[in-house]
């Protein structure tokens, strides 16, 4: 069934990113007692997302600091539940209590909150994290096709929005590095709190466009936020993610990048 309206992610969904996560390492733990761990947690953060170890993406991990951790090791040595495969995932969805591990970058967040960085520190170090995106060095290789494809989609009289957790002034920023404009979307939505706005946002969408859950499409690269609540309400799900997620059986359907998100969609609303 070809959708009537598609909500897109922003980060990790319209861009591939390959090295930024990793950074994000060196920026948390340069200047701290655990500055000769940089190497090594980024192996095993490599070892995470492949799924070649007990903690893997799709999972939910408690909000816990590390307790005067001996060795690299130690900072992944936290129990991992995919609760989404659950018949009650409620206990873990209390986001004071737990997080949830997608990709590199909530991985990475939640390492440095492992080591003791907290509050508006935090996300002074996070900022500069994001700042690397948009700097040729280290960012994505923009890919002018997407911009065309999400243009052509509207053309086609979908409805076409992107709905991100991050913050307007960033990722305005990035969407223009990456050559989206804004005739690429209907509606943009930024510091979004998904998934929990999703449930308001959807029935508004429904009476805005005109159309029911069935006819929607949700599309990112983190299962729980980007695509629970739309699965939850009869929605069609998307995951674009190169990693081994624990909870991957949940979603209608998957490819591994961006690119291969475009073949999909053209094949499902263009041909």
């Amino acid at each position: 069934m070809t959708p009537r309206f598609i909500c897109f992610d922003l980060d990790g969904t319209l861009y591939l990113d390959s090295c930024v996560y990793l950074r994000m390492i060196d920026h948390f733990f340069h200047d701290t007692p655990y500055r000769d761990w940089i190497f090594p947690v980024q192996e095993q953060m490599k070892q995470v997302l492949s799924g070649q170890s007990s903690l893997r993406c799709g999972q939910f991990v408690p909000k816990q600091k590390a307790e005067h951790p001996k060795t690299p090791e130690d900072l992944f040595d936290i129990p991992g539940t995919a609760a989404l495969l659950l018949p009650d995932p409620s206990p873990w969805l209390d986001r004071t209590l737990y997080s949830y591990i997608s990709d590199g970058w909530t991985l990475g967040m939640y390492l440095a909150r492992r080591i003791g960085w907290e509050g508006e520190d935090f996300w002074k170090r996070f900022r500069l994290v994001r700042n690397d995106l948009i700097d040729p060095s280290w960012g994505p290789v923009p890919n002018p096709a997407l911009p065309v494809l999400l243009k052509e989609l509207k053309k086609q009289g979908i409805h076409v929005v992107l709905c991100s957790n991050a913050q307007e002034t960033n990722c305005i920023e990035l969407l223009n590095y990456l050559g989206f404009d804004d005739s690429c979307f209907e509606e943009l939505c930024f510091d979004a709190d998904k998934p929990h706005t999703f449930p308001q946002r959807i029935a508004q969408w429904g009476r805005q466009f005109n159309l029911s859950p069935k006819e929607m499409l949700f599309i990112g690269d983190q299962g729980y936020f980007d695509l629970y609540a739309g699965k939850t309400c009869g929605a069609s799900t998307l995951l674009v993610s190169p990693w081994n997620a624990a909870d991957a059986e949940l979603w209608d359907h998957m490819v591994q990048t961006p690119k291969e998100m475009e073949a999909y969609l053209r094949e499902l609303c263009l041909k």
